[in-house]
């Protein structure tokens, strides 16, 4: 049993490795209005309620957490999601017993930022300032804009065949575990994904698994695909991604405009042949309805090894008959 003051107050949890999430007895605060689905021995689906967060402190530890409100539960469970948050470490004697170790809360940050003094005035510049859409080019030209429009196709590119080295055989990994707020964060882009046709529903002997990455100052939670085995079985192209050294040594001296464009999900405008499609597949569980399946990507996906070749040929290739001297453009 561990004691862990939630919201202030203490509360003994039993250690459980084999509960995905936490659980309390007695409400710890509101209920949020979250729900899971319990499957009992019987087979018997409830859906039982979330708290609202609270902050949750042990061992020098300080997490915000929100658990799980099981009244018919004999005791509170600390379980997976909670022993994640907090870095705990269980090891086991030879006597039997065992021993819960937390890892030690990281070191305050220090970073020193030297700049020119005709530079500082960029140390006080309001964000409201820049990064704006002016209003009347946004409606002029609607569909060049990133924000509420799914990524363009390269529709003059045939879809991306990908070869695997010789003998290579399909590599299976389980998922890890997630924790429920990063799989409510994550299903949004899936969503999002799915209903605009990057990720399709399939069934693949190869399966990678999903990681959960957090948008720093953000409650978002980004799906970031861990394909270092897909890398490892295929074949690597000679890499042509243009040095920009080279490029900014281009740029005559007397240019006196500049432009630099943000191209957003640049490797989701090249298809994927439908041969090579399940390679990037992985398993994902529905945290509202708790049915899992296997997607798959339709574009070329971020995390494989050739996308900036492949997408640098294609820019590359769509470019080769702008009329840059001709408009006094260099790019």
């Amino acid at each position: 049993m561990v004691r862990i003051q939630v919201g202030g107050h203490p509360i003994d949890f039993m250690v459980n490795t084999g509960a995905e999430l936490s659980v309390v007895t007695q409400p710890v605060a509101p209920l949020s209005g979250k729900e899971t689905t319990i499957v009992g021995a019987t087979g018997n689906q409830t859906h039982r309620p979330f708290c609202g967060p609270r902050r949750c402190r042990l061992g020098g530890h300080e997490v915000i957490h929100e658990f799980l409100y099981l009244p018919d539960c004999p005791v509170p469970l600390m379980g997976r999601d909670l022993l994640a948050k907090m870095g705990a470490q269980i090891s086991f004697s030879t006597d039997g017993s065992a021993q819960l170790k937390l890892t030690e809360p990281p070191s305050p940050l220090i970073m020193a930022l030297a700049v020119k003094r005709e530079e500082e005035w960029r140390l006080y510049s309001s964000p409201s300032e820049m990064g704006t859409i002016p209003p009347e080019l946004e409606t002029k030209y609607p569909l060049v804009w990133a924000e509420g429009n799914p990524p363009g196709l390269a529709k003059c590119h045939a879809p991306v065949l990908i070869d695997l080295k010789p003998g290579a055989q399909p590599v299976k990994l389980r998922q890890y575990s997630i924790p429920r707020e990063a799989r409510l964060g994550i299903q949004v882009h899936l969503d999002r994904l799915l209903q605009h046709g990057l990720l399709i529903k399939c069934q693949s002997p190869w399966n990678t698994p999903l990681l959960p990455v957090k948008k720093p100052g953000t409650q978002d939670y980004r799906p970031v695909q861990d394909l270092r085995a897909i890398n490892e079985a295929t074949v690597t192209l000679h890499p042509s991604v243009p040095n920009p050294y080279t490029l900014l040594g281009l740029i005559p001296s007397t240019a006196k405009w500049f432009t630099c464009l943000d191209l957003k999900d640049t490797f989701f405008c090249l298809w994927v042949a439908p041969a090579s499609q399940p390679l990037f597949a992985f398993e994902w569980e529905n945290p509202h309805t708790g049915t899992k399946e296997q997607l798959t990507w339709t574009r070329l996906p971020q995390g494989f090894k050739n996308s900036p070749t492949l997408f640098s040929g294609a820019l590359a290739a769509d470019l080769a008959e702008f009329p840059g001297q001709k408009l006094g453009c260099v790019f």
